[in-house]
């Protein structure tokens, strides 16, 4: 276990400001959203991106506002500035 406030990894994830994170059930995969408006999927143990994609439309310089994994499943959800709120298999 690593010890709390250690800095252990640090990379550019986005093209905006990172404004939600989570880590999956199984602690294998990092997601973060961003207000450049996109998803990325995050490999924890090389510390690579492994996917990316648009989710959602710019509203007053702002996007996506929260990322979730579903506890079982293989679902991903986000929350955005658009007044939408998606699921992802």
């Amino acid at each position: 276990m690593f010890p709390l406030g250690k800095l252990i990894h640090s990379m550019v994830a986005h093209l905006d400001a990172v404004t939600s994170l989570a880590v999956d059930p199984n602690g294998l995969y990092l997601m973060s959203g961003s207000h450049d408006c996109s998803i990325r999927l995050w490999n924890l143990e090389s510390k690579t991106c492994i996917q990316e994609f648009t989710a959602h439309r710019k509203k007053s310089d702002e996007s996506i506002y929260d990322v979730a994994f579903h506890p079982s499943k293989c679902y991903i959800a986000s929350a955005g500035a658009d007044a939408l709120a998606k699921v992802f298999v």
